[in-house]
């Protein structure tokens, strides 16, 4: 074995241990900031990273390829699916004993806490942004949380006036607006099974009930939906991602952050087992949590996990940003949750 690769081994096993002092430090000692630069240095020496994400289009991993790679001269690799297929790759790979992904970056509630509980990821250990998470968004020393989505109520400003528009989800129960909801499927895995179980949790079967018998409108055509509305062919559409406000800036809309809070899904980077390029991977990730890569994610509309002070978000995005997270979904119910909403919603 070459000094470099026992050395790579070695940084490796560094890295992995010692979780607490990367999630306790407010700032990093000599000691770990000595380290740090030895993951750094193997990271170079590794010279790609490949990260498999289950968001298929997200505008921000352009900007991380170049950011990382101009930073760093580490290649990035980026392999887009939906989370099913993600999750399946993942399997195989582990299965075989053949690994190319780094990185997964998979919702937290459903796919990346399955992934995990296959014994198909490893500790990422410390790193150097772990104490500037916020507390809604932990890591648990797998799962390490970049962003969220949150889901509100999109409106036509035309239609909806003022003093009509829903402040509660409650307010969607009002005989004006029966009729005149289009909705995405509750029914099924997304933004409708995460808004229907969400509210279940909060208001319980009866609301439901209510909502139903407002003849909601399903469509699982999300940007077309959105574009229908702006266009005023429905008033309202539930659930609407923060995400669209800026495609549809200039349009006749409005995303409305109820008083009880928004539903949100939130999306998790996790280091692979037996990912051929570890350090890079953990530098990846370091990096995903950084101010330029948060950034990013809130001028998109993207919640971000850290509590750094961010530049550049349109006021009205970052106000949104900063609204009360209602709730997210409980993968070990959700089977249950999916089959009473189709009980529901016939």
């Amino acid at each position: 074995m070459s000094f470099d690769s026992a050395k790579a081994r070695i940084t490796r096993r560094a890295a992995l241990a010692g979780l607490a002092l990367g999630a306790a430090a407010p700032a990093l000692s000599t000691r770990a900031e000595g380290e740090w630069a030895r993951v750094v240095e193997a990271a170079k020496k590794e010279g790609r990273v490949t990260l498999y994400s289950a968001f298929v289009g997200l505008a921000t991993h352009n900007d991380l390829k170049k950011s990382f790679e101009s930073t760093y001269g580490i290649q990035v690799e980026i392999l887009e699916g939906r989370a099913s297929e993600i999750r399946e790759r993942i399997r195989i790979e582990q299965a075989a004993g053949h690994f190319t992904a780094d990185v997964s970056e998979n919702g937290r509630t459903t796919t990346t806490l399955q992934i995990k509980e296959e014994k198909a990821f490893e500790p990422h250990g410390p790193l150097p942004s772990l104490s500037r998470l916020k507390s809604e968004f932990p890591s648990d020393s797998i799962r390490l949380p970049t962003f969220a989505i949150v889901y509100g109520i999109l409106v036509n400003t035309r239609l909806v006036k003022p003093a009509d528009e829903p402040k509660s989800w409650q307010d969607l129960l009002d005989p004006r607006w029966k009729g005149k909801i289009l909705a995405d499927d509750l029914r099924t895995l997304g933004g409708g099974g995460v808004l229907f179980s969400v509210l279940q949790d909060k208001f319980g079967r009866e609301f439901h009930e209510k909502l139903a018998a407002q003849e909601l409108k399903f469509s699982r055509e999300i940007p077309a939906n959105e574009r229908r509305v702006a266009r005023g062919e429905m008033p309202i559409y539930i659930p609407d991602s923060l995400t669209s406000l800026a495609e549809l800036k200039g349009l006749p809309v409005k995303f409305i952050a109820p008083v009880e809070g928004l539903p949100y899904v939130g999306y998790d980077l996790a280091l692979a087992k037996g990912a051929p390029h570890p350090n890079a991977a953990r530098l990846l990730m370091e990096h995903c949590i950084g101010l330029q890569m948060q950034n990013g994610y809130a001028r998109l509309g993207l919640v971000p996990t850290t509590r750094d002070a961010l530049a550049g978000v349109d006021p009205v995005i970052a106000e949104l940003e900063n609204s009360k997270l209602l709730g997210t979904t409980d993968p070990e119910r959700m089977n249950a949750v999916l089959a009473l909403a189709k009980e529901i919603y016939k």
